[in-house]
């Protein structure tokens, strides 16, 4: 009776190796999820994004200067639909983000919005810790 449930395990092991050995195969020859229409939207949002938040001297580069300033070290998440939709959430690094922290890196950065002549309607802000992630 125990070699027929030793064979029978060693026959169901080599069955679903048999099994998942052709799905390997078939992953690799999948082809791209972007197709050929929207890859050339994407790239044109990446584009205005980048030239929009990150050029040289760009409001993210004015932020962290700012925020640097004012003794704060942060990563930033972000989310980018359009210039009228994007979502960023400050991780502090080596920081609390206690109730004061959080309000005064916001004040920082819609300071900055107003100077810069942006609609502050269109980013959505959050400030948390390191280890916090973005919750999108």
């Amino acid at each position: 009776m125990k070699n027929i449930k030793v064979i029978l395990s060693a026959a169901s092991a080599l069955v679903m190796i048999g099994l998942l050995l052709p799905l390997q195969g078939e992953a690799a020859e999948l082809p791209s999820t972007v197709s050929p229409e929207i890859q050339p939207k994407n790239n044109e949002i990446l584009e205005e994004m980048q030239n929009f938040l990150f050029a040289e001297n760009g409001i993210m580069d004015q932020v962290n200067t700012e925020l640097l300033k004012e003794g704060y070290k942060a990563r930033t998440a972000l989310v980018y639909y359009s210039k009228e939709d994007i979502q960023l959430k400050f991780l502090l690094v080596d920081k609390e983000a206690t109730a004061s922290d959080q309000e005064k890196v916001k004040s920082i950065f819609f300071e900055l919005i107003q100077k810069n002549n942006l609609d502050p309607n269109a980013f959505t802000i959050e400030v948390g810790n390191e280890e916090d992630g973005p919750d999108w």
